[in-house]
């Protein structure tokens, strides 16, 4: 079977992505009406301004892989339409948007990866670490929350757990920075969801929570920061999240929570604000900086998240490889920025491939009606 061969594919998840072998009613790749609908926007910004600068691109999904490299169908994206092409595609370099959390996924993402010639964007080694919340909290402990993962979901299997978490917290230099209640969530989760908070000796809660699901979880202590950072001199919890590309930050926001709530990712209710590189503490910059030098790969595109607590102390809260490219469309300033991430993303890609870019300038015309803001998916 012959194939088309691009510069780079960008493989989102199956499970949240249709694929272009999907049925003709589905003329996008993330279904109108749908809580992804927008991303038709995203992806469909991604490729024009591929093609802007040279770069051969294609957008596909986890549930086209067939090969190394290669996919069973692609789409394309011309004159602000959507085309689905039903031919197998192939690239050395995939800008991958989906995680291995199931073992169809990881069969998959393995397939893909089979060949030596064939990159992911991001270096395995950082994937794999801030994939996992656990593993994240091993190596860089130092930096981050407390944590101890469940093994089981037994009400033996949570209270082994929440006993080496107490003892935890008993030596932990800063114990006064932690509330009376943990927090369990999805080990592998993203975007806020599946995080819980109980009071330490809710037990029949979480039980509840872990016999009737898949996933695995972690425990943490609660952190008091709804008073630790404020913007604009107002307090409210807060996560002030950093990306760094090549080594170097080059995006910056705070995301606030929704009043009650002490998730503050957007799409939890949080609000997302994009604020200058010098208005980040400078204790925070100085140790994410550490941070990523530790990580020991500079190609790689990742977010470090962190949090202040009431007493002024600092946590990694998480990284991430997957950071949004997404945008509230109701917001301009916020769609500046997160198109800024995207050429970004482009430049390097560009500069992978070897292709020298075109410098003509891009359309900043939004190809589609404005629609809310998408739910950027724990990956699939």
């Amino acid at each position: 079977m012959t194939k088309n061969n691009f510069d780079a594919l960008i493989v989102y998840s199956g499970g949240l992505a249709n694929s272009a072998n999907s049925p003709s009613d589905k003329k996008t790749p993330f279904t109108k009406g749908s809580l992804n609908e927008a991303y038709n926007i995203v992806y469909g910004y991604f490729l024009k301004t591929s093609g802007i600068k040279n770069l051969k691109c294609a957008f596909t999904t986890s549930s086209d892989i067939v090969g190394a490299g290669k996919c069973s169908s692609y789409w394309l994206f011309k004159k602000n339409n959507w085309i689905k092409v039903k031919k197998v595609c192939y690239s050395k370099l995939i800008f991958d948007k989906f995680s291995p959390v199931n073992n169809k996924i990881k069969i998959s993402r393995n397939l893909i990866f089979s060949s030596k010639e064939v990159k992911a964007f991001n270096s395995p080694y950082v994937f794999s670490l801030f994939f996992d919340k656990y593993e994240t909290y091993k190596k860089l402990k130092r930096f981050c929350i407390p944590a101890v993962s469940i093994n089981g979901d037994t009400k033996k299997n949570i209270n082994d757990s929440l006993k080496k978490l107490s003892k935890l917290i008993k030596n932990y230099p800063n114990k006064k920075d932690f509330a009376d209640e943990v927090v369990m969530k999805d080990r592998f989760g993203a975007g806020g969801r599946s995080v819980f908070k109980f009071k330490r000796n809710n037990l029949n809660g979480m039980e509840g929570i872990t016999k009737n699901s898949i996933k695995k979880f972690i425990l943490q202590p609660l952190v008091k920061f709804n008073k630790g950072f404020n913007y604009q001199n107002s307090f409210a919890p807060t996560d002030i999240r950093l990306i760094f590309s090549g080594g170097k930050i080059v995006q910056t926001y705070i995301r606030i929570a929704k009043k009650g709530d002490f998730r503050c990712n957007e799409h939890k209710g949080g609000t997302l604000i994009y604020i200058s590189k010098n208005d980040i503490p400078k204790e925070i910059t100085k140790l994410s900086k550490e941070i990523a030098g530790s990580l020991g790969n500079n190609n790689s595109l990742f977010s470090l998240d962190f949090i202040v607590s009431n007493n002024k102390n600092i946590y990694l809260l998480e990284g991430n490889t997957g950071p949004g490219l997404d945008w509230n469309m109701s917001k301009k300033t916020n769609e500046i920025e997160a198109k800024k991430l995207i050429r970004l993303v482009i430049g390097e890609l560009v500069k992978r491939s070897g292709k020298k870019t075109n410098t003509k300038k891009e359309s900043v015309t939004t190809p589609f009606p404005i629609s809310p803001t998408p739910i950027e998916p724990t990956f699939i």
